[in-house]
């Protein structure tokens, strides 16, 4: 790995005189800095490269070759030799939980630990967490789902540790929640509670107990029970956000789910003068309260105004379409292999969708959609289509996230609609873990059919990327590669996931760069490096073009920049 070096003007010239370069052009306004001796892949209209790049006032000034460079370059210029490093525009994680659900030390976090053993440690070690509230809550998550039979761990281990304090953990996906016997009673539920809609509460097949997970709207249950954190701890979690964010390179996210306890928080940080992200906030009052979409959301949105901050845009809602295929909470085309889930059911009547599609479109808001299961992804695309003809072409950037499993049929539908395909591509490889719940609920040939990424592609979707971290790892350069390999990137072996649907670097580095402009209504403001446009910068240690595919996630980033300042080295 080279590290960033800085030169004087001087050296500079030193250097071009002595390998008989053209002449030095007129000096132009300096800048406030000056990148040289790099592959910058400009990701422009043309895919054009670059050797240097000059940033002045938070904007690019100059892209071009080196001898070019030197007219920006004055006494008070700060000179970079990349050393042959590769310059991208900073990356855009277009589906990303980074300002409101990453675990600060009060929590327990159980994210990617690999063994029910060692999750048993971890529970042990987080007693000693002091927990919040009165009744000194144990909060956090990030428990996988694969390390239990039927994604269903128990109540017994927590209650052992946990016998006075309440427990709250959510699974690595996102939509259960792993909760003690203490919780549960504060929560009141018990063999006697029903099922909520568009929830299930797991329960001991003998007795009707509760077992201790809670599925979709269930979690709602005991999470609305939870004392809230205070905003400094809620601060602390934006500001950890952004730095994990540029530590993989990443300048720029949309958020979802971000509902009124979270806006405060992102609003203290960018008052503060440290809100160093472009991020788009996609709104979700009603949280896990899938079904329900009454006047008191249209009333929130109709606020959203007073949110909007430089860096802070609000113009999207987040609606939930189904749930995941593992639990049988997404509704499927043909049914499901285990005969108990059915097809599913739908959390949303057509009606409703084309209804609410509609009204949010007319408002002038992004409609942010997740949806994994076809006949979810069917059902929005429908509703799509219902507001297109209703509305006529908007330019509002509506999204669908996740698709995992879309049927041919509908494949053609996000081009002719203007709908992006928001990928999570780092699950798009058979992932041993995954397919002990993927296959008992598909079959094989339904899994193997899943993240169809080049299909879309060829069909004229717009394919964009997003991490979906805390779910998976939120480096950009694992989904890329796995976007490309369709293989583990860690190992890069055990198998591939349907090699026709692979996609190539130029693809997914647009995907992660201008294609997420895009979608944030920003693509003449950044997602490309070229004059005029705000210098948000990644370096990598290495050229993407010039190593082995299954290399590409092992690049480091050295640098990320914001504004045209270095904001992670």
């Amino acid at each position: 790995m080279t590290t960033v070096r800085i030169f004087g003007f001087a050296s500079l010239l030193l250097c071009i005189g002595s390998c008989g370069k053209a002449p030095i052009p007129s000096v132009a306004e300096a800048a406030d800095r000056v990148f040289v001796n790099g592959a910058v892949y400009t990701v422009d209209e043309q895919r054009s490269w670059a050797t240097a790049v000059a940033v002045s006032g938070g904007r690019i000034v100059f892209v071009g070759n080196d001898e070019n460079a030197v007219a920006y370059v004055g006494d008070g210029t700060e000179l970079v030799d990349l050393d042959g490093q590769m310059v991208l525009p900073g990356f855009h994680d277009s589906h990303v939980h980074i300002l409101t659900e990453v675990m600060t030390d009060d929590e327990c976090d159980l994210l990617r630990i690999p063994t029910e053993k060692e999750v048993a440690k971890k529970l042990q070690a987080c007693t000693q967490a002091a927990g919040h509230g009165d009744e000194l809550w144990i909060t956090g998550g990030g428990w996988g789902e694969w390390l239990w039979p039927d994604a269903n761990p128990q109540k017994g281990l927590l209650d052992l540790l946990y016998p006075e304090r309440p427990v709250y953990l959510v699974s690595s996906f996102g939509h259960a929640a792993w909760v003690n016997s203490k919780a549960l009673e504060i929560a009141g539920i018990d063999a006697n509670t029903e099922d909520p809609e568009a929830g299930i509460i797991e329960r001991d097949p003998e007795t009707g107990e509760p077992s201790g997970t809670l599925r979709e709207t269930a979690m709602a249950m005991v999470s609305a029970r939870i004392p809230p954190m205070t905003l400094e701890q809620r601060k602390k979690r934006v500001h950890a956000g952004i730095a994990l964010s540029h530590a993989v390179g990443i300048t720029a996210v949309i958020e979802p789910g971000v509902g009124p306890e979270h806006i405060d928080q992102m609003l203290a940080v960018s008052d503060d003068g440290d809100f160093n992200i472009r991020a788009l906030a996609s709104l979700s009052p009603i949280g896990w309260h899938a079904g329900v979409f009454g006047d008191e959301v249209f009333e929130f949105i109709a606020g959203r105004e007073q949110w909007r901050r430089p860096n802070l845009d609000v113009d999207s809602v987040k609606i939930y379409m189904d749930g995941v295929i593992e639990y049988g909470t997404s509704p499927l085309l043909e049914p499901y292999e285990d005969s108990q889930y059915g097809s599913g059911e739908y959390f949303y009547e057509q009606e409703a969708v084309n209804e609410y599609f509609t009204k949010l479109d007319k408002l002038g808001v992004q409609v942010h959609v997740h949806a994994i299961g076809d006949a979810a992804i069917r059902r929005a695309l429908d509703g799509f289509a219902a507001m297109r003809e209703a509305n006529g072409m908007s330019d509002n950037r509506h999204q669908i996230v996740h698709l995992q499993l879309i049927h041919p049929d509908d494949r053609p539908r996000f081009g002719e609609l203007g709908v992006a395909a928001v990928f999570q591509s780092l699950w798009a490889y058979p992932d041993p873990a995954a397919m002990e719940l993927d296959i008992p609920m598909l079959g094989e040939e339904r899994t193997y059919q899943m993240y169809p990424i080049r299909s879309v592609q060829q069909a004229g979707g717009r394919i964009v990327g997003g991490s979906d971290y805390f779910v998976t790892d939120l480096n950009p350069l694992l989904a890329i590669e796995t976007a490309i390999t369709r293989q583990n990137p860690w190992s890069n072996d055990g198998g591939i996931l349907n090699a026709e649907e692979a996609v190539d670097l130029e693809t997914m580095i647009a995907a992660y760069t201008i294609n997420g402009a895009y979608q944030m209504g920003l693509e003449n403001e950044q997602g490309s490096i070229e004059v005029g446009k705000r210098a948000d910068l990644v370096v990598l240690d290495r050229n993407l073009f010039e190593i082995p595919s299954s290399e590409i996630s092992d690049a480091n980033v050295i640098a990320t920049i914001f504004d045209g300042k270095t904001v992670y080295e």
